[in-house]
């Protein structure tokens, strides 16, 4: 378990997902503009509007403009944006203001495009009027003299005018130094990018994804000093250029700073040669490194070599040359500074990918669906999406086909108007394969809805927004409405699935997220209740009283409430932060957001009384037990995005996890886990590293990672039939590991490779579309390729029921068999696993609010196998442990959180505690480590609640 989530989980098991997201500030005068971003631009249709308020014009770009213009102008009868400019002295006249529309993502770059809506001039009052269509925006004001002001919003449908105010103020400065990490020595002249981190309509968290002129370039003097001025105080993220050195990106940085000290490393390389299938060298070839995000390339010499320039990390290169395409044979790892030399790369006959696309159910073929292809991913990055290396149109019958592919593994995304996009991960081709790939996609459906009160009377001008369940961001393309005056709202165009509708009073956070199951080509209903709003707001500060040293996270989460109702926001510079919330009892914290809220922040539980506001000053801390983790890949190179975690030592309990920067270094902090010795270990792929006892005194450790494996093989068929295409899944087989390791492929013809897949035991499933199925059982050896043949025959379906410890079913649960996973359970429990080959299987079976059990089976040839209930027992709490989280408030130990199930109302959250058995705990890390005692023991805590303190006494886990 994450220790940044470690409350959430530990409350109401909420999945946040975060991500952070790319590039996007205005260059000022004397600056020089940066290189455009997104997209292409589309084909111009300027065209001037009169308004009665303000100076208003409608796609026209300015010659400095990277960002092009929407292609349909407009209009007022789409609704309008009124905007209010102010200053500190009030409205601002002659301000310019900048409407940009958010587009959808382009597979091209993984980032949102961005169009020009409209731009204008503030009047005499400080009021403009743009026309604009429902969608996502961000609005921008700047006035000579002033920091620029920006603002997100949505236009719902339904609303005739969107009113957003703007308030621009003084210009904050961010300096500092751009130096060499290791010799500290200046790098003078490096370009340093700043992008204001904004709370984009579309996305749950603020992101850098904004238009190109929103961002700020500089660059350092020949002592490396840079000094940028003119921006608006708040949070930015910087990127660092320099000739010779890896790209540096800080994804968070407060403004007003000075002293900021920006590290860069050393370029890295890959160098190698491509040859012809004879063996010549191949010159003019066209070399391709994919893996982190970005797509590098270089063209080969007269003698057939070349030199790629890339960022750390781990690179797939291939190269092409007229109709021949060639895959390095190895993954190539490389670290700052570092050369990688001689990788060879032997051209052969290219390989493709065809299908069609159709309706499913129907069979209706679909035109005009999009098929892009992205390299699968080598490493996970929050920082970037892979780039597209290959697109198609569907046809009038469906049919497409993405042809000069080399050899490797891809996702695959189809989108088409009105339809859920479908995504396929892990197509993997061979040398001259052609992989036919039939995409299905159900049609999508709409969801009519009504808002009330708490005395169930309609709520007219409520914004209901369509999210995905853990992501809490809007799904794209479905557009925000706003109910009318019977509260009745429509969604449009909404994918099928699992579907939280979200809904909110306009400006405040959303509240109330309902869940809906949305059919193919159906309307759904649903009825929500809004209840009335309050005001959370304060200020965070150091442990000593000073202002945060660092960006700041606030958190609050609305305790036992069935609905996943969370708010995170970042606090104002000075610490100030505020934010509008449904009535309830909420679970407050805030950490300086690069830590983490690893190290026993304060937080606090407060009720928020309707119409009222509830102050929360809160304290975070710098870390007392930070332990600077470097991981190495096993040549040496630092390990980009190798994910770190942690544990008490002798246990693989996920208490801390993180993930390694360009530089492969990590802080963990362990301040809440007490004075115990810790188990920390990493992994990358198949690569993984592993320090089973690490004092609590030490403060800096390295993890050498070793190598994976590499499965090579064939399937054939117990009755001689042909094998044209196979699903492969190969799973670690450990019972008690920290995670389950796994990868799953599709693959032509009846070959295959895996690379990187972790060293022991593992077990590899094949099945084919037709049911046939097979497995088999591999010791994979690191750094050798290990032979694994697989026969199928008549697949089998394994099923049954999951049920709690009361006999209830168990909903939102799964059932792993030997990597194949079944969907999650319904409301009923019931879980199916399809086209299981025969033999013997392990069963593991886990929700959030149960343990994970363990099932040992053996099926026959196409047969079908129903295990009946199974019964989960609660949540495991270990031996001798109460099944209690803590955490700070302010100098007192509080209850952050009880499994549940647990002790009844002796202990809830909220409730400080002062003394376990007779001993006074004044940390979370003190109060952890005299918690555990012999299994079954009581335990006797001293805990106040509200005025009152008393002992109560509580049984330790068996």
């Amino acid at each position: 378990m994450n220790r940044k989530t470690l409350f959430v989980v530990a409350l109401l098991a909420v999945l946040v997902g975060a991500v952070l997201w790319l590039r996007g500030s205005p260059a000022p005068v004397g600056t020089s503009a940066a290189p455009a971003l997104d997209a292409p631009p589309l084909a111009k249709a300027p065209t001037s509007l009169g308004a009665s308020t303000g100076t208003t014009t409608v796609g026209t770009p300015t010659a400095e403009s990277g960002t092009p213009p929407v292609t349909d102008p407009m209009r007022e009868d789409e609704g309008t944006v009124y905007v209010e400019v102010l200053d500190g002295t009030g409205p601002l006249a002659g301000a310019h203001v900048t409407l940009y529309l958010q587009g959808p993502h382009v597979p091209a770059t993984g980032r949102p495009a961005w169009f020009i809506a409209g731009k204008g001039t503030t009047d005499a009052s400080g009021t403009l009027r743009l026309p604009a269509r429902p969608g996502h925006y961000l609005i921008a004001a700047k006035s000579s003299g002033r920091a620029p002001a920006r603002a997100a919003f949505t236009r719902p449908r339904g609303e005739a005018r969107t009113q957003v105010r703007l308030v621009l103020g003084t210009g904050a400065i961010l300096e500092g130094t751009v130096v060499e990490r290791a010799s500290k020595a200046p790098v003078p002249l490096a370009q340093l990018i700043l992008t204001p981190r904004t709370l984009l309509s579309s996305a749950a968290r603020d992101t850098a994804f904004v238009p190109e002129e929103e961002r700020y370039v500089t660059s350092a003097d020949a002592r490396g000093v840079f000094r940028a001025e003119g921006l608006a105080p708040g949070e930015y993220q910087l990127e660092a250029l320099a000739p010779g050195h890896a790209a540096r990106r800080l994804a968070r940085v407060l403004v007003p700073t000075s002293g900021l000290l920006v590290e860069l490393d050393g370029s890295a390389f890959i160098e190698g040669f491509v040859e012809l299938p004879d063996g010549k060298p191949a010159p003019g070839a066209r070399i391709t490194a994919t893996g982190m995000g970005e797509t590098l390339e270089a063209e080969s010499s007269a003698g057939g070599g070349f030199s790629l320039d890339v960022p750390p990390g781990v690179y797939r290169v291939t190269a092409r040359h007229g109709d021949l395409t060639g895959t390095a044979p190895e993954r190539v790892i490389v670290g700052a500074g570092m050369t990688v030399r001689d990788v060879r790369i032997r051209l052969g006959t290219a390989a493709s990918l065809s299908g069609v696309v159709r309706r499913k159910g129907t069979g209706e073929p679909i035109a005009g669906a999009n098929i892009s292809l992205t390299p699968s991913a080598l490493a996970f990055s929050f920082d970037a999406a892979p780039a597209e290396v290959g697109s198609a149109l569907s046809g009038a019958d469906g049919r497409f086909q993405v042809g000069n592919l080399a050899p490797g593994a891809y996702t695959v995304n189809v989108q088409a108007r009105g339809f859920r996009s479908l995504k396929r991960d892990g197509v993997t081709v061979l040398d001259g394969q052609r992989f036919e790939l039939l995409a299905e996609l159900d049609a999508n459906g709409r969801i009519e809805g009504t808002v009330v009160d708490e005395q169930a009377k309609p709520l007219a001008g409520i914004h209901a927004t369509p999210e995905r369940r853990w992501r809490m961001a809007p799904v794209e393309g479905a557009l925000t409405t706003v109910t009318d005056a019977q509260g009745a709202f429509t969604l449009e165009d909404v994918p099928p699935g699992e579907i939280h509708v979200a809904v909110n009073h306009p400006g405040s956070q959303t509240h109330v997220r309902e869940r809906v199951m949305v059919n193919p080509g159906q309307t759904s209903q649903v009825r929500i209740q809004l209840s009335s709003e309050g005001t959370l707001e304060g200020t965070v500060k150091m442990e000593d009283g000073r202002a945060p040293t660092g960006p700041v996270t606030v958190y609050a989460l609305r305790v036992k409430d069935a609905r996943t109702e969370a708010h995170q926001i970042s606090a104002a510079a000075d610490g100030a932060w505020s934010m509008r919330v449904r009535a309830g009892t909420y679970h407050v914290a805030a950490w300086l957001s690069e830590a983490g809220n690893q190290s026993g922040d304060q937080e606090k539980v407060v009720e928020v009384a309707a119409g009222q506001t509830q102050r929360v000053d809160l304290r975070v801390r710098e870390a007392k037990r930070a332990l600077a983790v470097t991981v190495l890949e096993p040549n040496g190179a630092p390990s980009v995005s190798a994910t770190v975690m942690g544990s008490e030592a002798g246990r693989s309990e996920i208490l801390l996890e993180d993930m390694t920067d360009a530089s492969g270094q990590v802080l963990l902090v362990a301040d809440s886990l007490g004075t115990k010795a810790l188990h920390i270990w990493a992994t990358n792929g198949g690569r993984r590293g592993d320090l089973l006892s690490v004092p609590d005194t030490q403060r800096t450790l390295v993890i050498q990672l070793q190598p994976g494996g590499r499965l090579a093989g064939a399937v054939r068929s117990a009755g001689g039939r042909d094998i044209d295409g196979f699903k492969l899944v190969v799973s670690s087989t450990k019972s008690e590991d920290d995670f389950l390791s796994r990868q799953e492929l599709e693959l032509a013809g009846a070959r295959f490779v895996v690379e990187d897949v972790p060293a022991g035991q593992l077990a590899v499933s094949v099945t084919l579309p037709d049911g046939r199925a097979g497995k088999a059982e591999a010791t994979s050896v690191a750094g050798k390729t290990t032979q694994v043949d697989i026969i199928v025959e008549a697949g089998g379906v394994i099923s049954g029921r999951l049920v709690d410890a009361t006999g209830a079913p168990l909903a939102a649960a799964f059932v792993d068999v030997d990597g194949l996973t079944s969907p999650p359970t319904g409301a009923d429990g019931r879980f199916r696993v399809e086209d299981v080959a025969p033999g013997e299987h392990r069963l593991i079976a886990w929700s959030q609010k149960t343990e994970r059990a363990e099932k040992t089976l053996k099926l026959t040839a196409g047969k079908a196998l129903d295990v009946g209930d199974w019964k989960l027992g609660p949540p495991r709490v270990e031996p001798g442990r109460l099944g209690v989280f803590f955490s700070m408030d302010g100098d007192e130990v509080l209850v952050r959180g009880v499994q549940d199930g647990l002790h009844g109302d002796a202990i809830r959250a909220g409730d400080v505690v002062k003394s376990i058995d007779g001993a006074t705990v004044v940390t979370a890390g003190e109060a952890r480590e005299r918690e555990l005692g012999a299994p079954g023991s009581p335990a006797t805590l001293l805990i106040r609640r509200d005025t009152r303190t008393y002992p109560i006494t509580l049984t330790r886990a068996p």
